[in-house]
């Protein structure tokens, strides 16, 4: 039972989470607010809540096949390692950079944010869900010390 609320909720929740993490990081040099949350216009509010949830489907469109293979992967080897996920942060960042602008690259700024918004997205992601990839299956148990004795 624990291994369906696993692929059900938490494998889902994490990918959530993680692109949601991933969405701030984007927007988060965009926002300029030096009076504080409560002296900011609220116009400006609303717009931030839109682009917030726009960059995050924007992101989970873009990273939804390819997460959805590296977790088969984590999940069936019992890969829960944050380096790998750490890993995987960053070469889907520059995976990102180079399919989207090609030979062109953008402004180093735009580079930084992508990367910082992807190693987001993995930690986010390794919190949540990685960090117990591939615990739902049976181990192979060894037999005990006084069974092996026993011819």
């Amino acid at each position: 039972m624990s291994t369906v609320l696993r692929f059900l909720f938490v494998i889902p929740i994490g990918f959530v989470a993680a692109v949601m993490t991933a969405a701030f990081a984007m927007l988060w040099p965009f926002l300029d607010a030096p009076r504080g949350i409560t002296g900011a216009d609220p116009v400006f509010l609303f717009h931030t809540g839109i682009a917030f949830f726009a960059q995050a489907a924007q992101i989970g469109s873009v990273v939804l096949v390819p997460w959805a293979l590296f977790m088969v992967a984590t999940e069936l080897f019992a890969l829960s390692s944050i380096v790998l996920h750490i890993a995987a942060g960053i070469i889907g960042g520059v995976a990102i950079i180079v399919t989207a602008y090609g030979g062109s690259a953008p402004h180093m700024s735009v580079q930084t944010a992508i990367v910082v918004a992807s190693l987001c997205f993995a930690l986010a992601y390794w919190i949540v869900a990685g960090r117990t990839a591939g615990r739902w299956r049976r181990r192979r148990t060894e037999p005990s010390a006084d069974g092996a004795s026993e011819g």
